[in-house]
């Protein structure tokens, strides 16, 4: 498990590791291991669970800003701009529509970046982070987007046949045939 929990903003990810015992084609016994990973990033009540889109629009809005802010650091009265939004609105009239914004501001002649949460227009949480805040932020979140895993997902041929009672290739007495591999000699361009 991963937990990162600063200034109301959470990074949580989970492996839950699933055990699958079966016959293999020539009567073994085997076990294969499923991993279920969950991912989800909380900014109070704005969740961001497991999705690329936004984990990346997120940890590339960071990243600008901390190439602006080393960039400016140095440079008296300059301006980082910078003001992205996300917006998740729910179909449910019970749920009102939350807007996370990432916005640079300067303050005594420091950079910090505001984020901020707006439940139905009105603010629901705020924090300011300076460079090394954010960098913390951007490995949390980066370290989140890299457990990311593709879903195993059970194709159609499969579903029919268990739903019809046949038995699948690993659980059959005759082995699978695989395709012969198939080499390319030539390229045309």
């Amino acid at each position: 498990m991963i937990e990162y929990d600063y200034k109301g903003i959470k990074v949580e990810a989970t492996v839950e590791m699933e055990q699958h015992d079966y016959v293999d084609a020539g009567g073994h016994c085997r076990v294969r291991f499923e991993k279920n990973i969950k991912v989800g990033v909380r900014f109070w009540k704005f969740l961001v669970d497991g999705n690329l889109t936004e984990l990346a629009f997120i940890k590339s809005t960071l990243n600008y800003f901390m190439q602006c802010y080393w960039k400016r650091t140095s440079k008296e009265g300059s301006r980082i701009e910078l003001m992205k939004t996300i917006h998740h609105s729910h179909k449910s009239h019970f749920v009102n529509p939350l807007s996370l914004g990432f916005m640079a501001r300067q303050k005594n002649k420091k950079h910090y970046l505001e984020i901020s949460l707006l439940e139905n227009g009105n603010p629901a949480g705020e924090v300011y982070l300076d460079g090394p805040e954010v960098l913390m932020l951007d490995i949390a979140i980066g370290k989140a987007i890299s457990l990311l895993a593709p879903k195993m997902i059970e194709s159609e041929e499969e579903k029919g046949k268990e739903e019809s009672g046949e038995k699948s290739g690993a659980e059959s007495s005759e082995p699978k045939k695989i395709p012969p591999i198939q080499y390319i000699t030539s390229f045309d361009c």
